[in-house]
C-alpha cells in the first residue's frame, strides 16, 4: 500500500530546525526573565520592518487581534460599514466584534474580492474595505486601490495566508492603512503556537496599537482607554526569528513545487478541474494549493482511499454559518461564493513534497474523472 502523503510539513520543519530551536529556547529561559516583550519580540519586529520596508511593525497574540485592533483604532460605530469577502471565514469575526456593520461582498472565480460587487455595496456609510489574500493569492489590486481612493475609504489587508506575496514587486500588507499577519503554525511563516503582527507606515495607528495591546496603557497602570491585551510570548517570537532565517529558501522550494503542480495539471488537461490563480501582476507565495473540482465531495473521498489527504478552506461562506443566521447575512445572495465553497479542495502542499507525489496526486485526480 502506498504511504499516506503528508498534507503539511510542520513535523519535518520542527525536526530540521530542532537544534536551533532548542538553543533559542535555552537562551530565552536563561535571559533576564522577560517572557512577554523582550529582545526576541523586538528583533522580530526589526525583521518585519526590514522585510516589508515599513516604518512600524508590532507583534501581537494573533492575526485576529491584529485585524480587530486595527478596526478598533478607527472608532467605528454600528452606523459605519465594513466590506469584506464573504468566503473569508476568520475575517468576519473581527469585523463583527469591532461594532461596525459587516457588509460581505461576493468573490471572483479565484476566491478574491469581486470588485464590481464591492462597488455595488458601497454607501455613504462605508468606512473600510478589507481585502483578504486567501491562499496567498491576490486579485487586481490596481482596481481595488482605485475604488478605495474614489470612494475615500480605508483599506485594511488581511495577509494571514500571504506572507511573502508581492504585487508589482511590492509586498502585500504595504498597500493599505495596515497589513495584518498571522503566524499560526501552518502559515508561510509560523510559530509553534499562535501569533500575529501589524505593519504600517501610519504613526497614529501604531501609537494606538502600542497602547491597545496592553490595556490601553500610555504608561504602566495609566490606561487612556478600555482595551484588553494582546502579547506575543517571547518564546514564540524567538521561534519566529529562527524560522525567519530560512524563510526565503523554504519559499523558493514551495514556489518550485507550486509551478510543478501547475505544469502537471496543464499537461493532464482535466476539464473538470480548475486551478485557482493569482493576478498576472502578482508574485504569489502560496499558502495552499487549491483547485475547484466537479463532484468535489466524491473526489475528496476517492483521494482519501488513495492515501491523499485533502481539506476544504472553507466549507461555508459566512452567511451560511449558524452563528450569523440572525444577522444581515441571511438577507443577501452570494452565488459565486456558494458555488466556490462547494467546489474548492486543498491538496497536499509543502516544501517536503516530492515531485513524484505531485504526479501521483494529479494522476489520481485524472483517474477519478476518467
Amino acid at each position: 500500500m502506498k504511504r499516506t502523503i503528508a498534507f503539511n510539513a510542520l513535523p519535518e520543519s520542527i525536526i530540521n530546525a530542532q537544534s536551533k530551536l532548542l538553543n533559542k529556547c535555552k537562551k530565552i529561559f536563561s535571559s533576564s526573565g522577560n517572557y512577554l516583550y523582550g529582545r526576541e519580540n523586538k528583533q522580530f519586529e526589526r525583521n518585519l520592518k526590514r522585510y516589508f520596508k515599513t516604518k512600524y511593525a508590532l507583534t501581537l497574540a494573533s492575526g485576529h487581534d491584529g485585524l480587530l485592533l486595527s478596526l478598533n483604532s478607527l472608532h467605528l460605530t454600528k452606523y459605519d460599514e465594513v466590506i469584506f469577502p464573504v468566503n473569508a471565514y476568520p475575517t468576519a469575526f473581527p469585523v463583527l466584534l469591532s461594532g461596525a456593520k459587516p457588509v460581505p461582498a461576493d468573490i471572483d472565480e479565484n476566491g478574491q474580492l469581486s470588485i464590481p460587487d464591492v462597488i455595488s455595496k458601497i454607501t455613504n456609510k462605508t468606512k473600510v474595505i478589507i481585502t483578504v489574500y486567501l491562499y496567498g493569492l491576490t486579485g487586481n489590486l490596481d482596481q481595488l486601490l482605485k475604488v478605495v481612493k474614489e470612494y475615500d475609504t480605508i483599506l485594511l489587508e488581511d495577509c494571514a495566508q500571504a506572507f511573502g506575496t508581492h504585487y508589482k514587486g511590492k509586498p502585500v500588507g504595504t498597500f493599505g492603512n495596515a497589513g495584518c499577519f498571522s503566524f499560526y503554525p501552518t502559515k508561510n511563516l509560523g510559530t509553534l503556537g499562535d501569533g500575529g503582527a501589524v505593519i504600517t507606515n501610519n504613526i497614529d495607528l501604531h501609537t494606538y496599537l502600542l497602547q491597545a495591546k496592553a490595556y490601553g496603557e500610555q504608561r504602566r497602570y495609566k490606561s487612556a482607554f478600555i482595551s484588553g491585551h494582546s502579547r506575543l510570548p517571547e518564546l514564540q517570537a524567538g521561534i519566529l526569528n529562527v524560522f525567519f532565517e530560512n524563510f526565503t529558501s523554504v519559499m523558493r522550494k514551495k514556489k518550485q513545487l507550486y509551478r510543478a503542480y501547475m505544469n502537471v495539471f496543464e499537461r493532464s488537461n482535466i476539464s473538470d478541474v480548475m486551478i485557482l490563480r493569482s493576478d498576472p501582476y502578482s508574485d504569489p507565495m502560496p499558502h495552499l494549493f487549491v483547485i475547484r473540482a466537479a463532484k468535489r465531495n466524491k473526489l475528496k473521498q476517492y483521494l482519501q482511499k488513495k492515501c491523499i489527504p485533502t481539506l476544504i478552506h472553507y466549507p461555508y461562506p459566512i452567511h451560511k454559518v449558524r452563528a450569523f443566521q440572525t444577522s444581515i447575512y441571511t438577507k443577501r445572495n452570494f452565488p459565486a461564493a456558494e458555488r466556490f465553497s462547494k467546489e474548492i479542495l486543498s491538496l497536499p502542499f509543502h516544501e517536503y513534497l516530492a515531485e513524484n507525489d505531485i504526479e501521483y496526486i494529479v494522476k489520481s485526480i485524472k483517474a477519478f474523472y476518467a
